[in-house]
């Protein structure tokens, strides 16, 4: 499954680089799948940090998923690369200054295994929502005063 979405943010590329980097260091929004995501490799964040991340699947089914920071340009893109829970797959994002601040893309591509792989086309189905949600989250968040942490 591949998704590419976009959405118009008003904060600069910096603060919007920073945000997602950082994303282990904020709280999760109510109703979030994310239940732990805990940054596993010591250090700031860079090239090669890895990720632990504990998601609500279903109702009554959790599964564990670790990524990898595998591309870090600072204010230009940051990807990672995931896998578990019964699936794999890659996360970039990409930030370009516009007029009013920052024009984010997102590109999703998820490869289900296992049993996930029968209810693929179920997964597309509940999949594209949550990921256009996250990102309207995201500039609410950013819109609303978030502040860089030092």
């Amino acid at each position: 499954m591949y998704f590419e979405l976009s959405i118009n943010v008003n904060r600069p590329p910096a603060d919007v680089f920073t945000f997602l980097r950082d994303k282990h260091a904020y709280p999760q929004e109510p109703g979030s799948p994310v239940l732990i995501l805990d940054k596993t490799s010591p250090g700031p964040v860079r090239l090669g940090t890895h990720y632990r991340e504990v998601v609500q699947m279903f109702p009554g089914i959790r599964g564990e998923i670790l990524s990898e920071i595998t591309r870090y340009e600072p204010y230009s893109h940051l990807e990672e690369d995931f896998h578990g829970a019964g699936m794999e797959g890659h996360l970039a994002y990409e930030f370009i200054r516009d007029e009013k601040g920052t024009q984010l893309i997102q590109r999703y591509t998820l490869h289900a295994r296992g049993l996930l792989k029968i209810i693929s086309p179920l997964m597309r189905w509940m999949l594209a929502p949550r990921l256009l949600k996250r990102l309207e989250t995201i500039k609410s968040v950013l819109e609303s005063g978030w502040q860089v942490q030092p």
